[in-house]
């Protein structure tokens, strides 16, 4: 089993770091790095987790995740089928901010990057559209040449900063883990979860696959995430419950019980504690 930290490739003589993906999926494990991560998402549909937020990731989402903060774009299960065509296409810029400190964001033209770059150990969030300007700028950065992606992240950075319709996303703050053995014990029960959502998890299947016992693992599992477990089921259960209200024709009903609830009245209780609405109102919502 790989350790979280997730080693990105150097480039010499480069202060930075462009990436194109295009997989059937993306990578699925919880990890980080100390590369800052710049990423529009050009195809692509799952389950986002940065740092304490759980969320959904969709096409033209643009993120910028600090440095060492935990993040993953697990794809949705329709992505890993046999004989899907769905893709997973993304463009990423990566670089570290102690790089540019002490050059361009030291200069008072750049002052105002700052504050975005300490919401970023947050993680942020942008929601673009097609045609949409910080989007195409993205799409077209790996085109140019090495001057020109300079000026292109630099009018990106500026976008971003002076823009408030930005979502700060995590409530927490990370710093670099320290224990590599801790970084795997929450890959393995983060990948679990995402995997078997929809089936029977209890407190013993974790801990077990975290190599503690139930009692050392509820303290583990908040001092590295500050929630509990349950708590963070019940998070990723209602998300995907969310998508399937969205986009399938299930019943209220079938939808509890495709993400792994075998009570209704305790997944209606869960749905409007995370969303604020009961599930039919989240419905009639997305019906007009």
């Amino acid at each position: 089993m790989k350790p979280l930290l997730f080693k990105v490739p150097s480039i010499d003589d480069r202060s930075f770091r462009i990436e194109q993906d295009s997989q059937p999926h993306f990578y699925g494990k919880l990890h980080f790095h100390p590369e800052i991560q710049l990423t529009l998402i050009q195809e692509g549909e799952g389950t986002l987790l940065v740092g304490d937020k759980i969320d959904r990731f969709s096409r033209y989402d643009v993120l910028m995740l600090g440095s060492n903060l935990p993040h993953v774009l697990r794809s949705d299960p329709d992505y890993f089928e046999e004989g899907s065509l769905r893709r997973s296409v993304s463009v990423s810029i990566l670089f570290r901010a102690e790089q540019l400190e002490p050059t361009i964001l030291s200069l008072p033209e750049t002052r105002h990057l700052q504050q975005l770059f300490r919401e970023a150990q947050h993680g942020i969030r942008f929601r673009c559209r097609e045609g949409h300007p910080l989007a195409e700028q993205l799409e077209t950065l790996p085109t140019l040449r090495p001057f020109d992606q300079l000026l292109h992240l630099l009018t990106i950075l500026d976008y971003l900063a002076t823009n408030t319709d930005r979502e700060v996303l995590s409530v927490t703050a990370y710093e670099q883990p320290q224990r590599p053995e801790d970084h795997r014990r929450l890959e393995r029960v983060f990948s679990y979860i995402l995997e078997n959502y929809h089936t029977p998890i209890t407190l013993d299947d974790v801990a077990s696959i975290a190599n503690l016992t139930p009692g050392a693992f509820c303290r583990f599992f908040r001092q590295h995430t500050r929630k509990t477990f349950s708590t963070l089921l019940n998070e990723v259960r209602i998300e995907h419950a969310c998508r399937y209200l969205r986009e399938s024709k299930q019943t209220i009903s079938q939808t509890a019980f495709s993400c792994g609830y075998t009570n209704l009245s305790n997944f209606n209780r869960q749905f409007k504690e995370i969303t604020g609405m009961p599930p039919s109102d989240y419905i009639r919502s997305y019906q007009g």
